[in-house]
């Protein structure tokens, strides 16, 4: 029987079905705002903080330029594939996170508020300098991930830390990582903070500047198991069919450019990437390239047109430690991937677009996990896909790569 009662709930639903559709709202926040503020762009809010806290599927909040004094910054609620939610650099300008201090709750932090054993998704956080930190963005059970075009420096761990699963990094600058004064008196703290030190599956790392981390630039966390009383699925746990391709990964300190840990780290591509002096604290023995830490029972990992070089000042290896691999149409210790500005030891100021006459030029590999550069360049200009970060399309435009993040959506 249609009820009078069940009509009304009808009558509701039409009703307020577009409405929870078209209720996405757009925020701003400004170095001038005031979290008592109702966020639109001429009164923004204050602190990127209480946006994120504030945000549900759907919103977007846009970050203007300038200088952000924060604490914990907390995402808590999920978006939807068709309502992400997105924290984004107002178009045109240079947002800069600075966190107040070091101490373990200064991050960006992903994780749901109703249960951490939960998976939060559908967050995308792209245009954003992201500094001074204890770790950049650190992730629990995170799905369906971007982030993009951040710079993320000076961390006192980690750039990236955290388990997810279908998540993309993509074009962000990820440098100077880790405690270098707790190395410099403990030595061994020195290889375990990172560019980006992950566990879960299908994670995409692609177009990424990485370079003067404490440890390693890419470190797969292959050593978690799947728990249910953790995690909302084994895919949350098992770092199986990640992507890492078109990076340039340079200067590590006290690693290898990648590494490959643990038996659950099946099936991973390994390619188009230039892998560039790291190591160089270590002794010419050690790995400059890919590291496998007993990862012999996991499978399926390709290692393919990778550019690996190495003067011999630190670790000259090409691949370290023993795996299950295969690998074809890598360059290592032959040619030097001539960057615009980078010698054999970190400079203040490395450029690593691709000078002409560079061999990682036309090397690399098709590949659909990536059709632009770090500078947004589509791929390829050229007859074939370029090695590194960088595409090469003209020695003028090349010389004009920028160093950092442009502002540009």
């Amino acid at each position: 029987m249609f009820t009078r009662k069940r009509y009304v709930a009808f009558i509701l639903a039409i009703v307020l079905g577009p409405a929870v559709a078209s209720d996405a709202a757009t925020y701003y926040v400004a170095t001038s705002g005031n979290n008592g503020n109702p966020g639109t762009s001429s009164l923004p809010w204050r602190t990127v903080a209480y946006a994120a806290s504030k945000m549900v599927a759907g919103d977007t909040t846009y970050v203007k330029g300038g200088t952000y004094q924060e604490g914990l910054i907390r995402f808590g609620r999920s978006g939807t594939s068709s309502a992400p939610i997105k924290l984004l650099n107002a178009p045109g300008q240079y947002p800069i996170i600075n966190f107040i201090d070091k101490t373990p709750d200064r991050q960006i932090r992903i994780q749901n508020y109703n249960d951490a054993t939960k998976a939060i998704a559908w967050i995308t956080i792209e245009g954003l300098e992201i500094r001074n930190g204890y770790v950049g963005i650190k992730i629990i059970n995170g799905q369906n991930l971007t982030f993009r075009r951040n710079w993320i420096h000076h961390q006192l761990t980690q750039g990236i830390f955290g388990n997810a699963t279908k998540a993309v990094i993509d074009r962000n600058r990820i440098n100077h990582n880790g405690d270098f004064s707790q190395c410099a008196s403990t030595p061994s703290v020195c290889n375990k903070h990172h560019g980006i030190y992950m566990n879960g599956s299908a994670i995409t790392v692609t177009n990424n500047l990485f370079y003067d981390n404490l440890g390693v630039g890419v470190q797969q966390n292959g050593t978690v198991s799947y728990r249910s009383s953790t995690h909302p699925g084994s895919d949350f746990a098992l770092s199986s069919n990640w992507i890492i391709t078109n990076n340039t990964i340079a200067y590590q300190n006290y690693g290898a450019g990648i590494v490959v840990w643990g038996s659950n780290a099946d099936n991973t591509r390994i390619e188009n990437n230039i892998l560039y002096e790291n190591c160089t604290k270590c002794p010419t023995s050690y790995t400059n390239g890919v590291v496998f830490t007993g990862a012999s029972g996991s499978t399926g990992i390709v290692i393919r047109n990778n550019l690996a070089y190495a003067t011999g000042s630190g670790g000259t290896k090409f691949l370290g430690s023993v795996g299950s691999y295969t690998e074809s149409g890598n360059i290592v210790n032959t040619y030097s991937p001539q960057f615009v500005n980078g010698p054999s030891t970190v400079p203040s100021s490395p450029n690593f677009a691709l000078a002409s006459g560079s061999p990682a030029i036309n090397k690399g590999l098709a590949t659909s996990a990536t059709k632009t550069s770090y500078t947004n360049v589509s791929r390829p200009q050229l007859s074939l896909y370029d090695m590194g970060a960088f595409e090469f399309y003209s020695s003028s435009a090349s010389l004009a790569a920028p160093t950092s993040l442009q502002p540009v959506n």
